[in-house]
């Protein structure tokens, strides 16, 4: 393992799939590796609506496990549970005598009779605001944007040198492939340059495409 090489990086670029709230707290625990991607987006109405009462807006009180609306009005429960993919969470309800005089239970409730939050715990929450603030900054899409280049890397030598295949059996064998077939991407990549052979653009599925044709009826 890296780990136990020494050689673990400081920053690991990952796309969403392997950017989940427990491990953003798990691997900064115990190897010490930020965390660097895509979030998954609050897909509840009201952040798409955009009125100011999403889940982010509420403030959360750990110590007496409360929280508050933007209208200043405090939780009535706070329950640990469980989610359906076994996830630990956090279930907050606010009291309906409360929500149903509330002027904003429209744009927070709505046709609910009360306002109810479900938030992961204290340090696998607090992580994830804190990648989604992160997700806005310039620092962030300089640092994402090299991902794009490991990721063509990783194509161009699976598409034009059949990286992901071995031709021969045994692990010696098999570095000295990887670093010829890592030479020739080389060679190639150098070549290309002093051709002025432009990048190439990234590839769109057909059905992309097919997406972006002006209608015709």
């Amino acid at each position: 393992m890296l780990k136990d090489k020494k050689l673990l990086p400081r920053i690991h670029l990952v796309d969403t799939g392997f950017l989940d709230a427990a491990l953003l707290v798990s691997t900064r625990r115990d190897y010490k590796v930020e965390l660097v991607g895509p979030t998954r987006p609050d897909y509840k109405w009201q952040k798409r609506q955009g009125l100011g009462f999403e889940a982010s807006r509420f403030i959360i009180d750990w110590e007496k496990k409360e929280a508050t609306c933007p209208e200043q009005r405090t939780s009535s429960s706070w329950t640990p549970s469980v989610d359906r993919q076994k996830n630990p969470v956090i279930r907050i309800k606010f009291a309906m005598k409360e929500c149903l005089k509330c002027p904003s239970r429209a744009h927070c409730a709505g046709k609910e009779v009360r306002r109810t939050l479900t938030i992961r715990p204290e340090l696998q929450y607090k992580a994830l605001q804190a990648a989604r603030a992160r997700e806005q900054t310039p620092e962030y899409a300089k640092e994402y944007a090299r991902r794009a280049g490991v990721e063509g890397t990783i194509s161009q030598a699976v598409r034009a040198f059949g990286a992901r295949r071995c031709r021969y059996l045994g692990a010696t064998k098999t570095h000295l492939q990887q670093v010829l077939t890592a030479t020739a991407l080389n060679f190639v990549r150098i070549a290309n340059w002093l051709d002025g052979v432009p990048l190439a653009k990234t590839r769109q599925s057909a059905f992309v495409k097919l997406m972006a044709q002006p209608a015709s009826f």
